[in-house]
C-alpha cells in the first residue's frame, strides 16, 4: 500500500471515528452545565478584591455541578441541588467558602445528619452567572431526569432577570431571550459539530476522558478587570433614572420561577426559595467606589458608558425580591429572606450582588437553620 492509500485510508479511519463520536454524544442524550472533572485554579487580585481569599478552587465532578464528587455510597445520601445566578455560583469565591460549600459543612455535621435521618450530604451547585430564570428553567429542564433522587433544591434567582433586562435597554414587550443552550452547557448531546478539529465530537470526548488527568487550569489576577469597570460606571457618559414599566419582566420572571418550582416538587424534591439579598441601603462614596454593574450592554464583553443609578435598582431588585416572596406563597413552598440577615456592607458584600466569605457564611447558616427546621 502507496502513501496515497495509507493516507486514504487514515482519513477514512478518522472520519468514522469521529462520525462514531458524533451518534455517541447525541446518543448519550446528557447535558453539563459545567464541564464534568474540570479545575481551576485562580489567583485573586487582593489589591482589586481585598476582602477574598487569595487562593479560589473552582472545581467540577462528575455530574457537571461545582462540588465534591458524589461518592458510590448512595444509601442514606441528602442530596441537595443549588440552581440560580452569580451570587449562588460563587465564582470568585474558594469552593469550601461558597455558601453552597459551607452549607454542605454545616449538614454534614453530627447533630445535622441526625435531625435530617442521613447518613451524608451531598450540595451539587449547577448556578451560572448571568443566566435569567427563563434560563435556568431549561437548564432544570434537561438535567433533573439524570437525578435518580433528589431531596432538596435551593433557588437563588431574580437579579440576573433585572440586570439581563437593563443590558438591552429595557425593552417592552420583551425581547427573546439570548442565551442558547452552548452558553448553558458547556457540555451537552444538541451541540452542533464541524469538520475543523477544534469542532470535532471526538477532540470533545478524548478531553473529556482525559480532563481529570490533567493539572488545573491556572488564572492570575482573578478579578483584575474590576478596576477598569469601576472606573467606566465612574466616568459614565449617561446616568439613567428611570426604566418603561417592569411588569412584564416581572410576569415573566413569576411564570419562570412557578415552573421552576413545579418541575422541582414533581421530582418529588423539597423547595425553598432562597430570596437573594443585595447591597440594600444607601451607598457613600467607598461603596460607590467597588461598584460596576447595572448597564446598558454587557461590561466584560464590550465598552459600555450609560449606566442605571443604584437608587434604581435599588427599587426593582425590591420588586422581583416581592415577587418572588409571592410566587413561593401562592405556591406553597419555603422562601427565606436573606435582607435582613446579610448587612449592607463592604465585609459582607464586595459589590452591589456578590458576597465575601463572611457574607456567604452569614447566608450559609440562615440556609442551614430554614433546611434543618423543617426536616423529618
Amino acid at each position: 500500500m502507496n502513501f496515497v492509500e495509507l493516507s486514504a485510508c487514515a482519513a477514512a479511519a478518522l472520519a468514522a471515528a469521529e462520525l462514531a463520536s458524533r451518534a455517541w454524544v447525541r446518543a448519550s442524550g446528557t447535558y453539563f452545565v459545567w464541564r464534568p472533572h474540570e479545575r481551576t485554579r485562580m489567583q485573586i487580585d487582593l489589591t482589586s478584591l481585598p476582602t477574598l481569599e487569595p487562593l479560589v478552587r473552582f472545581e467540577i465532578n462528575a455530574q457537571g455541578e461545582r462540588g465534591d464528587e458524589l461518592g458510590a455510597q448512595r444509601q442514606g445520601l441528602f442530596r441537595v441541588l443549588v440552581a440560580g445566578g452569580s451570587a449562588a455560583e460563587g465564582y470568585l469565591l474558594d469552593q469550601p467558602s461558597s455558601w453552597p460549600g459551607v452549607l454542605q459543612s454545616l449538614l454534614r455535621e453530627r447533630a445535622a445528619l441526625a435531625q435530617l435521618g442521613a447518613r451524608s450530604v451531598h450540595v451539587g451547585n449547577i448556578a451560572r452567572s448571568l443566566v435569567p430564570c427563563e434560563t435556568i428553567l431549561t437548564m432544570l429542564q434537561r438535567v433533573l431526569p439524570r437525578y435518580e433522587s433528589l431531596d432538596l433544591v435551593l433557588l437563588m434567582v431574580g437579579a440576573s432577570d433585572a440586570v439581563t433586562w437593563m443590558e438591552q435597554r429595557c425593552p417592552v414587550p420583551l425581547s427573546e431571550a439570548r442565551f442558547g443552550l452552548d452558553y448553558m452547557f458547556d457540555e451537552h448531546c444538541e451541540r452542533r459539530f464541524g469538520w475543523k478539529p477544534t469542532d470535532w465530537a471526538l477532540r470533545q470526548l478524548i478531553s473529556r476522558l482525559t480532563r481529570r488527568a490533567r493539572a488545573p487550569r491556572i488564572r492570575e489576577r482573578s478579578g483584575s478587570k474590576l478596576v477598569e469597570l469601576r472606573e467606566r460606571r465612574r466616568n459614565a457618559a449617561r446616568w439613567i433614572d428611570s426604566t418603561p414599566d417592569p411588569e412584564p419582566m416581572l410576569a415573566r420572571f413569576e411564570a419562570n420561577l412557578s415552573a421552576m418550582i413545579e418541575l422541582c416538587r414533581k421530582r418529588g424534591a423539597r423547595v425553598i426559595v432562597v430570596r437573594q439579598p443585595w447591597f440594600d441601603t444607601e451607598l457613600g462614596a467607598a461603596e460607590e467606589a467597588v461598584m460596576w454593574n447595572f448597564c446598558i450592554g454587557r461590561p466584560y464583553v464590550e465598552k459600555t458608558s450609560e449606566y442605571y443609578t443604584h437608587p434604581l435598582v435599588r427599587g426593582l431588585l425590591t420588586r422581583l425580591d416581592e415577587r418572588a416572596a409571592a410566587t413561593a406563597r401562592r405556591l406553597g413552598v419555603e422562601e427565606l429572606d436573606l435582607r435582613p440577615l446579610v448587612a449592607p456592607n463592604l465585609a459582607n458584600y464586595y459589590d452591589y450582588l456578590h458576597f465575601t466569605p463572611q457574607g456567604a457564611r452569614i447566608v450559609a447558616e440562615a440556609v442551614s437553620r430554614a433546611v434543618l427546621a423543617r426536616a423529618r
